[in-house]
């Protein structure tokens, strides 16, 4: 199922680092306690096309539990490269600009194939190979999941824009000279767990 999550996405082009105000709320994460996953973190790993990834997790009275996650962002970078402007819309792997400024991608305003990257399953591990299909930032095979509390070893997934949209209401230059993006939007964000498997 898709849970559309307002939420904001911010990527500085010159230092690579980047966060999103994206939360997340597993009403029954486990013992019937829901887990909160929040505060996304990111920098970018040299000059590829992959970001690692920070995620605060809170369950039964653990705070801010880390969640290593890592993301392709092909899409996001090749958006940015094509020139994104404000009133842009990202979508799985294409490229709009919504001239009537209605947040859905009508006939005559398709840009470009963004050739974002097939994500990682977001779905309890039954089926490693199912996939949500296209996403600007598609969650990998490399995310390590949780590295502190009682749940260390399980998996978060989570894909932004894919199967729906993220909406572009600001591009700045603030702070000078960095290029500094913000999005803001109807973003899809996807979430699912998974228990690494051990090897026997």
């Amino acid at each position: 199922a898709y849970t559309p999550i307002a939420a904001s996405l911010r990527y500085d082009t010159d230092t690579g680092i980047g966060g999103s105000s994206l939360s997340i709320t597993m009403n029954d994460f486990y013992l019937g306690y829901p887990a909160v996953f929040h505060d996304i973190s990111m920098s970018r790993q040299g000059t590829g096309n992959l970001i690692d990834g920070q995620v605060l997790v809170d369950w039964n009275g653990n705070l801010d539990m880390p969640l290593h996650i890592e993301w392709d962002g092909t899409g996001l970078f090749n958006a940015i490269d094509y020139g994104l402007q404000a009133g842009d819309v990202l979508s799985g792997s294409t490229l709009y600009r919504d001239a009537n400024g209605n947040h859905v991608q009508d006939p005559g305003e398709f840009l470009t194939d963004i050739g974002s990257a097939i994500p990682w399953s977001d779905f309890l591990q039954a089926s490693p190979t199912d996939t949500q299909g296209p996403a600007p930032l598609a969650a990998t095979a490399n995310s390590q999941g949780l590295t502190d509390g009682p749940f260390v070893g399980i998996r978060g997934y989570f894909d932004i824009g894919s199967g729906n949209s993220m909406y572009v209401t600001a591009v700045s230059a603030v702070p000078v000279p960095a290029a500094f993006w913000l999005f803001a939007s109807g973003m899809l964000g996807f979430l699912g767990i998974a228990r690494r498997r051990q090897r026997r």
